[in-house]
C-alpha cells in the first residue's frame, strides 16, 4: 500500500486532506515519514502516513490518528509527533490499549495527561484495518485518545472497555481537549 492509497483511504473516513510536513527528529533529520491533516466537520484528525514502513517490530503496519474538535489541531499535532518519535527512534511495538501517562499536562492548560491507544472512537470501523484487494489485512491505524489523568489512573484498575462505556455513560467529547475528566 504506497501513501497515495493510505491518503485516500483516509479522506474516505476522516474528511477531505488540508495539508502535510514531514517528521524530523531533534536535530532536524527527516525521519522519512509525514503528518497528515485530514478535515470533516465536526473534527480535524491528524494522521502519520509512513510510519508503517519504520516500526518494524509491529505484527501488523501502522500509521497512527489522532482527532480533535477544529482550532485544537496544532495540540493533536504535537501529541502525534511525540509519540511517532518515541515509536520510531525507540523502535517500539504498540498496540491497542498500549498508553503513555505523564505528570504535567501534555497540552497546556488542560488536564490531559496522556494517550491512549485505541481504535478511532468516532470513524467507522473500517477506518481502522485496511484490507489489499485480496482481503489481506494490510495496515492499522492506532488512534491516540488524549486521556485525564484520572482517566488514567482509572486504567491501571479497570479495562480500557470499562473507560469507554464510561465516557459514553457521560457524555463525554473525546475531540474536545478543555475537556473535563469523566472520573
Amino acid at each position: 500500500m504506497d501513501d497515495r492509497e493510505v491518503t485516500e483511504h483516509v479522506e474516505r473516513h476522516l474528511g477531505p486532506f488540508l495539508r502535510a510536513h514531514p517528521l524530523e527528529n531533534d536535530s532536524g533529520r527527516d525521519l522519512g515519514l509525514g503528518v497528515f491533516f485530514f478535515e470533516s466537520p465536526s473534527m480535524v484528525s491528524v494522521v502519520t502516513i509512513g510510519l508503517r514502513s519504520r516500526m518494524l517490530q509491529s505484527p501488523l503496519p501502522l500509521e497512527l490518528a489522532c482527532s480533535v474538535r477544529p482550532g485544537q489541531e496544532e495540540h493533536a499535532e504535537r501529541l502525534v509527533e511525540r509519540f511517532a518519535r518515541l515509536s520510531v527512534l525507540g523502535d517500539v511495538e504498540l498496540e491497542y490499549d498500549d498508553g503513555l501517562l505523564v505528570e504535567e499536562p501534555l497540552v497546556p492548560d488542560t488536564e490531559i495527561r496522556g494517550l491512549l491507544a485505541a481504535p478511532h472512537p468516532y470513524a467507522d470501523e473500517m477506518f481502522n484495518l485496511v484490507r489489499d484487494a485480496d482481503g489481506t489485512l494490510s495496515l492499522q491505524f492506532v488512534t491516540l485518545v488524549p486521556i485525564t489523568g484520572p482517566e488514567g489512573a482509572y486504567l491501571g484498575d479497570h479495562e480500557t472497555g470499562e473507560l469507554f462505556e464510561l465516557w459514553e455513560s457521560a457524555g463525554t467529547d473525546l475531540l474536545d481537549l478543555r475537556r473535563p475528566s469523566a472520573v
